[in-house]
């Protein structure tokens, strides 16, 4: 049985499924974030100095100054990909929210509207069986 609340469940579960959406592509973007930071900190923890002039030294030493800049950049990364899946999930939760509570609505209004029709049927044959009985009767 159809109702008018149906279009705003549809409404409401496409938006839970965009939701869904941002939190796996959030989700991803972590994992992502996670993975440069533990590439980062294996780089940075290689030691690259070999024995050898003084100046392929100080080479060697920037090189792990920059490796080590590429780690705090990629722990930056992954503290903002941590908040943006936090935020999606908090959208996710609201429209997952949103879209029961209209679900909910919609089934007992389906509800209502079968136990009125069901009532309506049976006042019907009610009065076809009193009409029956009345009409044998004479």
């Amino acid at each position: 049985m159809r109702t008018r609340l149906d279009k705003l469940v549809k409404i409401r579960e496409r938006g839970e499924d965009q939701a869904l959406e941002g939190l796996a592509r959030a989700q991803a973007q972590l994992r992502a974030a996670e993975d440069r930071l533990a590439q980062a900190h294996h780089a940075a923890r290689a030691d690259r100095r070999a024995r050898g002039d003084a100046a392929l030294w100080e080479l060697a030493e920037a090189a792990h100054r920059r490796v080590l800049q590429r780690v705090r950049a990629a722990q930056g990364e992954v503290s903002s990909a941590a908040q943006g899946r936090v935020a999606a999930t908090g959208q996710y939760l609201a429209a997952h929210q949103g879209a029961e509570v209209v679900r909910r609505v919609a089934g007992r209004k389906r509800a209502e509207l079968s136990a009125e029709a069901s009532g309506r049927e049976r006042r019907g044959l009610d009065e076809m069986a009193t009409l029956r009985f009345n009409a044998a009767g004479r």
